[in-house]
C-alpha cells in the first residue's frame, strides 16, 4: 500500500513539472514514432537515390549517404550476384520525378521495394533516438521546466545534453558499421583493424567524424528545443488546438528552422561520411578549414547546396516524430 501511494505521488509530483511520462513510458512513446517516422520518410530517400543512380549508376566500392528520417548513414555499393541491388535497379522508360518514380517503382517491384536499405539503418538510428528523447525529456524536468512559466533556456539545455549523450554513446558504433560495410570486412578482421587503430591513436579513434556530427546536432538541438517549446505555448494559446495537433505544427516550424542555420555543417558531415565509408585519405579532418575551402573554391551557395531537399525530409520527420510522443502523452498514458 505504502509503495502504491509513494508511486501515485512520484506521478503526480511529475505532473505536475510537465514530465507526464516516464522513462519506460517515453521509451515505448520515442519507439513507436521512430518506427512511424521511418516507415513514412523512407520512400522518398529510396526514390531519392534511385533518380539519382538512373543519370549515373552507383558502382562497387561507391558510398551514398541513406536518410530514413531518424539520421543519415553511409552505405557502399557491392557487385550482387543473384539480383541487381535495389539503388541500380531501372525499369523501362525513365522516372520524370518523385511521384513518377513512387509509383513506377510500386507497380514493377512491389511496394515493398519502397522501403529498401531501411532495417540495416534502423537498428543503427533507433538507440541514438531512444536516448535522445528520453534523455531530453528527463533533463528538462530534473532542471524545472514548466510550460506555465516557459525558459527557453532550459529546454536549450536539456537538448543540447541530449544529443550529446545520444551521439558519443553510438557514434563508435555507427563507426564501425561504417567499416564493415565499406570494406566488407568479417566480424574478426574488423576487430583486428579496430585493434591496431586503438593502439595507434588511443580510444579517440573510435569517435572519429565526432566533431562535425556535434558542430551540426548540437546547435540544431539547442535551437530547435529552445523554439519548439515556445511554438507549442503560443500555438495552444492562440488557437486553441490540442498537444498533440500543436507539436505537429511546432515541429514542423522548428525543425526548418533549425535546418536552415545547421545545414553548412550538415554538408561538411555529409562530405565526411562519405570520405569515411570510401576510405579516402585526408588532408585534415577540422570542420572550420573544410568549410573554408567550399567557400574560397565555390562560393557561399556551396554551404547550402541540398538544403531544399533536406528541409522537406527534417521538417516533416521531426513533426511525426515529437506528434507522436505527445499523443501519447496526451491519450495513452494520461
Amino acid at each position: 500500500m505504502k509503495s502504491s501511494l509513494h508511486i501515485k505521488f512520484i506521478g503526480m509530483s511529475i505532473q505536475k513539472n510537465d514530465c507526464a511520462l516516464f522513462p519506460g513510458q517515453q521509451i515505448i512513446a520515442t519507439s513507436v514514432g521512430a518506427m512511424c517516422t521511418a516507415l513514412l520518410m523512407t520512400p522518398f530517400d529510396v526514390v531519392r537515390i534511385r533518380l539519382q543512380s538512373q543519370q549515373q549508376p552507383l558502382s562497387k566500392g561507391d558510398c551514398f549517404v541513406f536518410r530514413n528520417g531518424l539520421g543519415d548513414h553511409v552505405c557502399s555499393c557491392f557487385n550482387e550476384t543473384k539480383a541487381v541491388p535495389w539503388y541500380n535497379r531501372s525499369i523501362p522508360g525513365q522516372y520524370s520525378g518523385t511521384i513518377d518514380a513512387l509509383l513506377k517503382i510500386t507497380r514493377s517491384e512491389g511496394i515493398r521495394s519502397l522501403w529498401s536499405g531501411l532495417p540495416p539503418t534502423l537498428v543503427m538510428s533507433l538507440p541514438n533516438t531512444v536516448i535522445y528523447f528520453t534523455a531530453y525529456e528527463q533533463l528538462k524536468c530534473v532542471m524545472g521546466y514548466k510550460r506555465t512559466n516557459l525558459n527557453p533556456i532550459i529546454p536549450g539545455i536539456a537538448g543540447g545534453s541530449a544529443r550529446m549523450l545520444a551521439v558519443v554513446v553510438t557514434s563508435p558504433l555507427e563507426l564501425i558499421r561504417t567499416k564493415k560495410m565499406s570494406q566488407q570486412l568479417s566480424y574478426s578482421d574488423l576487430l583486428k583493424i579496430l585493434r591496431v587503430s586503438i593502439e595507434a591513436d588511443g580510444f579517440r579513434s573510435l569517435w572519429r567524424g565526432l566533431i562535425p556530427t556535434i558542430w551540426r546536432d548540437l546547435p540544431f538541438s539547442i535551437f530547435y528545443w529552445s523554439s519548439y517549446e515556445q511554438l507549442k505555448l503560443f500555438i495552444t494559446k492562440k488557437f486553441g488546438a490540442t498537444q498533440t495537433l500543436s507539436a505537429f505544427y511546432s515541429g514542423a516550424t522548428a525543425g526548418a528552422l533549425a535546418t536552415i542555420l545547421t545545414h553548412p555543417f550538415d554538408t561538411v558531415k555529409s562530405i565526411r561520411q562519405v570520405q569515411i565509408g570510401n576510405n579516402q585519405p585526408q588532408k585534415t579532418d577540422r570542420t572550420i578549414y573544410i568549410l573554408r575551402k567550399m567557400l574560397r573554391e565555390q562560393g557561399l551557395q556551396s554551404w547550402y547546396k541540398g538544403l531544399i531537399p533536406r528541409l522537406l525530409k527534417v521538417s516533416p520527420a521531426c513533426a511525426i516524430m515529437i506528434s507522436t510522443i505527445e499523443f501519447f502523452r496526451e491519450h495513452v498514458f494520461k
